[in-house]
């Protein structure tokens, strides 16, 4: 039978890091010596492109998503588009409102932060996941009839 548990807090935060890493690390690098309120929204912009991306082309997955052997899948069943991927990564990232100088963005980002972290804790699904129909689960191993693994995502 297919597994569908919903992921916890903490693998779901590791695979962000590892994606995170992966993209801004070398970017930082490379242009590090330069404006950093250039570089911080030029970053966020790739790191948002890479997410989505690589979600629609490996099925709900990216490099950090892999490693924690989580996916993102839909809510309701049926197969994600790349826009599900789009609307769940920019409600959850807000780019680049939490670069703005006004206290009271700076207020409600922490707020809409604040809230997605409760409702992963409490639901499984912060607020991107609702807004993008989607959750995200952790890939169950089954062993076939002849002894193989398989990993199963749904």
């Amino acid at each position: 039978m297919a597994n569908s548990n919903i992921a916890t807090p903490f693998p779901r935060l590791i695979a962000r890091i590892i994606d995170k890493v992966i993209v801004t690390v070398p970017f930082f690098l490379w242009f590090g010596g330069g404006d950093q309120t250039m570089i911080e929204p030029i970053a966020g912009g790739i790191l948002l492109v890479y997410v989505v991306l690589l979600n629609y082309l490996w099925d709900g997955q990216t490099v950090g998503k892999r490693f924690m052997k989580i996916r993102v899948v839909s809510y309701e069943g049926g197969k994600l588009n790349i826009f599900h991927y789009l609307i769940r990564e920019l409600t959850f990232n807000l780019y680049p409102i939490y670069l703005l100088t006004h206290s009271w963005i700076k207020t409600g980002w922490t707020i809409w932060m604040i809230a997605t972290i409760l409702l992963i804790l409490q639901y499984g699904r912060g607020l991107h996941d609702m807004f993008g129909r989607t959750k995200v689960i952790t890939e169950a191993v089954e062993a076939d009839v002849q002894g193989n693994k398989k990993i199963d995502s749904n």
